[in-house]
Order: C-alpha cells, then structure tokens, then sequence
C-alpha cells in the first residue's frame, strides 16, 4: 500500500467505522435469520383428545403461520383414526410453504367406556334344600367391543346349604377396556320337602330342522311332508327378526352344551338338511334378506365342486356336513352309515369334511345313528352332531346324539311361535 492510501485511512473516524461494520453484521445476521425461518404450526383443541367408540372423529384443526402471515391454507392434515377399533390414533398436519417444512401431531384416544351386559341363566332368585348340592346355572355376558366374554365371569358365592338361611351368588365380568359389571342371584336354603324349592331347569336351545321349500304362489308344490311353503318360512324368519332373536355360533352351542358357557334368552339356531337345489334357489335369498345365520347340511357327493359354496357369505351361510355319500340305504335297509365299515364311513365323513373346508358338526342322514357312528365322528374331528330326535339341546347332552325341532309342511305360524318360544 503506497504512503498516499494509508495516510487517508489513518485520517478516518474510528466511530464511524464501527458503525458501518455493525450495519454490515445486522445485515449478514437478516439474511441468515431470513433464510432460516420455518412455518409454525398451532393446534386448535387440545393435542391429545379421547373419543367414544363407534363414534365420529371431528376435526379442530390448526393455525400454520410464517412470520405473520396465515398460511394455514397450505397444510395438510392426514391420520389414521379407526373409531370402530379401541386403540390410539395421531393425526398428522404438515405444512411446506418457501420450501421450509413443519409438522405436529395431534394424539386421537379411541375408548370403549360402556361396560358389558349380564344375564342370569334360569331365575334371579332360587330356593334349594337344605343339604342339597347348590348346582350353578350360569351367567351370560356380552360386551359391545369384545363380544361373548361369558368365560371371563368370576363367581362368588358364600352358600352353605347346611344352613338354613339367604345367600347371594355374584357374578363378575371385566372387558378388555376394563369396564366391568356384576349381577347377583339369591338363593334360598330351605327346609327339605319345602314347597319353596325351585325346580329351575334349563329351558333349552331350539335348534330347528327344515328340509325342501316350494314356491306354492308360483305354481310350485311341495315334493313331501319336509317341504315349507317359502313364504311360511320367510313368516317364521321375519318373526325372529323382529323379536330379537340370537342366532349363535356353533362354538357358541359347544360350549353351552359343554356347560362352559350359557347363551342369551332367546337363542335360536335353523338348520336345513341336504342341500337341495331349492334351498339354494328358495331359502338363500329369504335368509339373505333378513340377514341370519343358517346352516346347511350337505351331502357334499351331491354338489358338482368346492367353488359352489363360495359364493356365499361364510358367516350367515354355514355349510356343514351330512356325510358324502352315505344319504342312501345300506346292505339291510337302514341308513349306509349304520352298515358301512368302520373304515369306509371313516373316510366318507372325512371327505366330506375337507370338501367343506373343515366341517365341525354333522348331521345323520335320515336322523340313524349308533355308537359305532359316534366313534367315527370323533375320530375324524367333528364336535357335535345331530338326530331327528324331537328335543331341545341342553348343557349335559350328548353331543352326538343332540335333538331337533323338526318344521314340517303346513306348520301354521302360531304353531311355529309355540315351538321356538
């Protein structure tokens, strides 16, 4: 630097060199903050809310800003709340806005907080003899997330039939929410030979047997006694329907007839033998209609594949098995399961069984059956099986040997009512 130049610099005021390095930093410091700034999202509400099962999510929203601009316009909300299942959800708002991005969650708790429902099996109130064994009968619980949870029941009871006296038995159920319930029965000891003594007694499961249906204001007519009017069966299903019927699984009946568990008061299951052409032309758009569950035995021999029972809805059409091919007469004029080798309907029932995609009732063909078919059932893996004996299914009953309520060809619709009351 020339001897000029540094003499000039020497002359220039300290303070107002300072100065302009000081607006040169603030400057520096703009542009930094300037480029640096991101958008700022604010929720409207609270970031973690709790809403009812089953019921709607509404949205409070948000507030996205940059600087003190709204740009709330530009964001975008997305989450994955499910209010049918009970679980925690986030929804999420994120917004890019001058190529700077932001997000925030908000926390979506689904809860269940209505407690389960409870019914006693038999009276809410008994007297039993003194020195008599106390025989519970069971409670049935339902819940409206969980379902049948009727074996998670506690019970308690501080009966001593020895003394004479009053005691209460109190069942109690929690659901997967922890809500709970109870109920409690009283039970009466009293003196034997009492006219006080209950005689409570299950009153058992209607299980109902059709067979063939006809179209009589179609011209059609009936091919025997086992043929029903459609419209007399469509009468009989409107009339559950509006009643409130429940139609339970077939793990449901097991376990009640088990007498691991109890079902609601009025529990009712319809079964229709064969698989008759009418059934599926006839019976399936009836009971798509009023929308229950019925199951079909079928002699699987008799259906052309496997892909003729997939166009039904598996939880209101439930095929079951009526053998493969033993619905015909045997060597001595009974039923070929009572005649066949214990082999032979071994593997027929077995067939039948794979045909259906594991099939775990049976019905006999023509309601024949023996001890030897019992032993073949059990050793291909079905669970229950059914007669055309006339009778209620109770907890106790042999699950092999379980009884129908058979509908037959003109059964008036009082009739019917009289039946499955």
């Amino acid at each position: 630097m020339d001897q000029k130049k540094s003499n000039e610099l020497r002359k220039l005021n300290p303070k107002k060199v300072g100065a302009f390095v000081g607006i040169v930093v603030l400057f520096i410091i703009f542009l930094i903050v300037k480029g640096s700034k991101t958008p700022k999202i604010t929720l409207k509400g609270a970031s973690s809310v709790d809403i009812e099962l089953g019921s709607v999510y509404s949205e409070e929203g948000a507030i996205a800003k940059y600087g003190k601009k709204d740009v709330s316009k530009n964001m975008k909300i997305t989450d994955n709340i499910d209010p049918s299942n009970v679980g925690k959800y986030y929804v999420t708002y994120t917004i890019d806005y001058k190529k700077k991005s932001s997000s925030i969650t908000r926390t979506v708790n689904v809860v269940d907080k209505v407690a389960p429902e409870l019914e006693l099996n038999g009276d809410e109130t008994i007297s039993i003899a003194q020195d008599s064994t106390y025989k519970e009968l069971g409670c049935y619980a339902k819940d409206n997330y969980d379902g049948d949870i009727s074996s998670k029941i506690l019970v308690d009871n501080n009966i001593n039939t020895s003394e004479l006296g009053n005691y209460q038995v109190t069942y109690t159920v929690k659901d997967s929410s922890g809500n709970e319930s109870s109920i409690t029965r009283n039970v009466n000891v009293v003196k034997k030979g009492s006219s006080e003594i209950s005689t409570a007694k299950n009153s058992g499961l209607p299980v109902l047997m059709y067979h063939y249906f006809y179209d009589s204001e179609n011209g059609g007519s009936a091919k025997n006694d086992n043929s029903i009017d459609i419209h007399a069966f469509e009468e009989g299903l409107k009339y559950l329907t509006e009643n409130n019927y429940y139609f339970p699984t077939w793990d449901e009946v097991k376990n009640f007839v088990e007498g691991k568990s109890c079902l609601p008061k009025n529990s009712i299951v319809i079964t229709v033998d064969d698989g008759d052409e009418s059934f599926f032309n006839l019976a399936v758009p009836v009971i798509e209609k009023y929308d229950v569950k019925v199951t079909a035995f079928v002699v699987t021999s008799w259906l052309s594949d496997k892909t003729v029972l997939n166009k039904y809805n598996k939880s209101k059409i439930i095929f079951q098995s009526h053998s493969n091919d033993m619905h015909k007469s045997g060597s001595n004029g009974n039923g070929a399961f009572l005649t066949m080798s214990h082999d032979d309907a071994l593997a027929d029932v077995k067939t039948a069984k794979d045909f259906i995609g594991g099939a775990t009732v049976f019905s006999y063909p023509f309601g024949q059956y023996s001890d030897a078919c019992e032993k073949v059932l059990k050793e291909a893996g079905y669970d229950l099986a059914f007669t055309e004996n006339y009778s209620r299914v109770r907890p106790g009953d042999d699950a092999y040997a379980l009884g129908r309520i058979k509908i037959e060809k003109g059964l008036s619709i009082d009739s019917f009512i009289k039946r499955v009351s």
